[in-house]
């Protein structure tokens, strides 16, 4: 039992040096030598925290389903929420607003947009801008706190297209709409 413990010990002492060696410029919470799983969207990078299906019925999801009309809420049988945890880094000088196109495609090419919520809760994503050398989620945000430490895209797809991975998101810049970084989804 003490050796476990001291293993414990051992292993947390470990966690908070790597923790500390990590790198942060100003506010930003993120390696400075930004690597995979980040893309480059006009002078944002972003990074896709989680995604995955979200349950209605849970008391986690249904936080992040607030705000939908009980209209948009209804699924058909053959669909379920999905969720997209994004976040947003600025490492400019000036302020940037952030993509406000998204979308997901399978390996058939459908098309999936998210769903505006109507009355955006503390977990939506909002495109508003970002200050010199911030982030989006704000990190005095719920959503930052949040395990996922992202704001979420919620769209509706069909069960179907589970198997039809990998899902794709599709992040279209707001100053040169022809262009476009893409992430492979996790799920």
């Amino acid at each position: 039992m003490a050796l476990k413990r001291l293993a414990m010990l051992a292993g947390a002492g470990a966690c908070t040096l790597a923790l500390a060696a990590c790198g942060s410029s100003g506010n930003l919470h993120y390696a400075d030598n930004l690597g995979p799983g980040y893309v480059e969207v006009g002078k944002l990078y972003y990074q896709v925290q989680l995604s995955r299906g979200l349950n209605p019925f849970s008391d986690e999801d249904s936080s992040y389903l607030q705000g939908f009309t009980k209209a948009q809420l209804k699924l058909p049988i053959s669909d379920e929420w999905f969720g997209v945890f994004m976040a947003a880094y600025n490492t400019t000088s000036n302020t940037q607003t952030p993509a406000s196109d998204y979308y997901i495609t399978d390996t058939l090419d459908n098309r999936y947009t998210p769903i505006p919520n109507p009355d955006p809760n503390a977990f939506s994503y909002q495109p508003a801008g970002i200050p010199p050398h911030g982030q989006l989620p704000s990190i005095t945000s719920n959503a930052y706190a949040s395990w996922t430490s992202g704001e979420v895209l919620v769209f509706k797809i069909p069960y179907i297209t589970l198997g039809l991975r990998p899902l794709t998101l599709h992040i279209v810049d707001p100053g040169d709409p022809s262009s476009q970084s893409e992430i492979e989804l996790d799920l």
